[in-house]
Formats: C-alpha cells, sequence, structure tokens
C-alpha cells in the first residue's frame, strides 16, 4: 500500500473512523484514486456505500439555482421576497431580552440568490449564534423542525449584502428552486443533475429506496478527542424526521456518485451548467464588508480544524469557498470546496487540474479528521505535481 493508503487504513484500524472512503482524479488522467478503508469486524465500506451529506448538500443546491438562472427563471440579483414570504417577514436582530424575546427591525435591502447561496444573506444557524440560540431556545420546539420554514424561523443577523454568516440560505435557495420548477427538489436534481450524470444513488429520502437505505451506513461520534469513533443508530442527526428536501443538509448519496459532479465541474463538460455560467462559481462574490466577517468565520477554532490556512486568503465563490491567494501548500488561486460537518469535503482545483471527495460519517468533524483529509489533498496535488 502507498503511504495514503496505509494512513487511511491506520485510522480506521485505531477507532479515529469506522471507515473512510476517497476518489480523486486529475483532469489530464494521470491521477486516478479510488479507494474504501474498513476496519476487519466493522462496517463495510465502498465506493458505494450512501453517507449522509450534510453540509455537502449546498453545492448540488447551487447548481440547481444557477440551471434556473441559464434558463432566464430567476437572475442572480432580483428580489426573491415574493417567492419565500416567511423568510422575507424577518426582521434583524437588534437584542434578545432574557426570556429569549427578540427585539428587531424592519429589513431594507432585498433578498437575492447571489445572497442566499454565497451566505451574505442575514440568515444564521441558531447553534453558531448566540442571539439566534437564545431566540430559538425560547420557541421551546421539541425537534430541529420537519419543514425549512418551520426550522428556520428566526431573525436575520444583518442586512442582506452587508455581513457573512454561515447559514441556512441554501435550505432557502431549495424553496425557491421548487416554486419556480413546480417540482420537488428531490425530483428536480434528480432529472437535471443526477441522471445527466449516471447517478443513482443521491436522494433526500433514503428510506423510501430499499436499494439506497440498504447501502447506508451509520453515523459514529467521538466523545473523547483522543478516543474512537462510535457508531451510534440510536442517536439523532439533523436529517431525522426531515418531512421536505432540506437544500443545505438534507442529501445522502455514495462518494462515487457525488464525485461524478465534482468531476463535471472539473472538467467544465457541460452535463450541469454551460461554461460561461460554470465559471461564474469559481469568481469571488463577496462584498469588502461581507469579506472580513468571512475572514472572523475562519479564524475560529472550529473552521480552522476544516480549512486549515490563513483566513484572509478565501473568499466565496457560487457553490463553496473560494481560495483568492497563493498562500498554501497546495491549494491554488481558483480552487473552490467546502464539506460537511460529518468529515466529508470536497475540492475542485481547475488551475492544478484536480478534484477530490474525502467521506466518512464522524461527528464531530474535528482536527483528526481533518488531518486526514490534508494528507488526502496533499497526496492528490503531489501525484499531479501540483504541489508548490
Amino acid at each position: 500500500m502507498t503511504s495514503l493508503e496505509n494512513l487511511l487504513q491506520s485510522a480506521v484500524n485505531d477507532g479515529t473512523a469506522p471507515g473512510i472512503v476517497v476518489i480523486a482524479r486529475d483532469r489530464d488522467g494521470e491521477v486516478n484514486i479510488s479507494k474504501a478503508f474498513s476496519s476487519e469486524n466493522g462496517t463495510r465500506y465502498n465506493l458505494d456505500t450512501v453517507m449522509e451529506l450534510s453540509s455537502m448538500t449546498k453545492f448540488p443546491t447551487s447548481i440547481a439555482a444557477l440551471q434556473l438562472v441559464e434558463k432566464g427563471l430567476v437572475t442572480l440579483d432580483e428580489d426573491l421576497s415574493h417567492l419565500l414570504p416567511s423568510f422575507a417577514n424577518q426582521g434583524i436582530l437588534v437584542s434578545v431580552a432574557d426570556d429569549g424575546t427578540p427585539t428587531v427591525r424592519k429589513r431594507q435591502n432585498p433578498i437575492t440568490l447571489r445572497h442566499l447561496i454565497t451566505h451574505s444573506s442575514g440568515a444564521g444557524y441558531y447553534f453558531l449564534h448566540e442571539g439566534l440560540g437564545k431566540v430559538r431556545a425560547a420557541q421551546k420546539r421539541e425537534s430541529h423542525g420537519a419543514t425549512v420554514d418551520e426550522a428556520f424561523d428566526l431573525p436575520l443577523l444583518f442586512e442582506p449584502g452587508e455581513g457573512w454568516a454561515y447559514s441556512t440560505g441554501l435550505d432557502r435557495v431549495g424553496q425557491v428552486i421548487e416554486k419556480l420548477t413546480g417540482l420537488s427538489l428531490e425530483d428536480y436534481m434528480k432529472k437535471n443533475i443526477w441522471e445527466p450524470l449516471g447517478a443513482d444513488s443521491p436522494t433526500f429520502f433514503p428510506d423510501q429506496h430499499p436499494d439506497i437505505s440498504n447501502r447506508r451506513v451509520i453515523m459514529a461520534f467521538r466523545k473523547d478527542p483522543d478516543g474512537p469513533a462510535v457508531e451510534k443508530p440510536e442517536i439523532p442527526t439533523v436529517t431525522t424526521g426531515l418531512k421536505v428536501p432540506f437544500g443545505g443538509h438534507g442529501l445522502f448519496a455514495s462518494m462515487s456518485d457525488y464525485f461524478k459532479m465534482v468531476y463535471s465541474l472539473l472538467v467544465d463538460d457541460e452535463k450541469l451548467l454551460k461554461k460561461e455560467t460554470a465559471a461564474l462559481m469559481f469568481q469571488p462574490q463577496l462584498t469588502p464588508t461581507s469579506k472580513e466577517e468571512l475572514y472572523k468565520f475562519m479564524d475560529t477554532p472550529e473552521m480552522k480544524s476544516m480549512f486549515a490556512s490563513p483566513p484572509n486568503d478565501r473568499d466565496f465563490g457560487l457553490g463553496g469557498l473560494l481560495i483568492v491567494g497563493n498562500n498554501h501548500q497546495y491549494w491554488h488561486k481558483g480552487a473552490l470546496m467546502w464539506g460537511g460537518a460529518a468529515s466529508l469535503n470536497w475540492f475542485i482545483d481547475r488551475s492544478a487540474g484536480v478534484c477530490g471527495v474525502f467521506g466518512a460519517q464522524v461527528l464531530p468533524s474535528d482536527q483528526r479528521m481533518r488531518s486526514l483529509i490534508d494528507a488526502f489533498q496533499a497526496e492528490v496535488y503531489r501525484r499531479a505535481g501540483k504541489l508548490k
């Protein structure tokens, strides 16, 4: 086995993760990594193992939205308030009382597709913002919420376009897609993303498809930072109880099928988007003010464990985090990437001509998992001769 294979197999053997799947290719056909790792007595992982993607759902939702832009059904910068009445009626959070009652002011700026895709709409996650967390706690909900409106009935954090916060924006994009097409996000993606790629596993509802649910693995949790990740089927995850597709975190898929989408955007084969539309994904989108807030977010310990490099060489493209500098060991300027909370990651680097996916099912995504992702990505660039 290669040093990378030894590292990943050892990580599975010592309990860092119950299983790992890695897939990578380069544009010229020189790099071809495709391997699954499992422990001898544990859950068997393979390239077609179905995983809960968490925030890796956001990438295909972004692609779907850009397809609607191509079709002339929506623009990136028009006001979408009429399509998102519940969201549009939210005020901007000013303060929160001790009992969780929010004080809000009226929103002035329009909410656009560009804002929603790039996390600059003003929306936020209640588990990442103390004020929203207090409001959420006061709502006394028994579950995450079965629908998008139910789950994210919360004020905005800032005027759209005037800040940055990792957010529920792509869940709202999913609602926009459904309203403009008359299709569920599940059906739209199947017809316009997965079928053109020949991908049969992606779904928001694996339990409705026995052939898919039978390939699904159980989420593992690490209680002790130095201990093993243990599969816990009794612990609910963010998809438990969902009744509708959530465009920000609800998708399940195999890494082999997800990689088909990533590779399509690397080689620009126009299976999903026209070349000029796909190019927009790799262009910086944030205002200076929004970019400063992104820097602050990327400089937190949690994000450093997921994307280890200087936070000030980042922007956001139309689909993921965008590298705009050349300060990293291997990422080139223009590389696009994101991940999922359950220790998943994808990257597309058109300048270096490489792309890849890393799949596991471990919560939280900690430094132990990040070091494995780093080693995988570095090896991809090394084999392609693109290390700096």
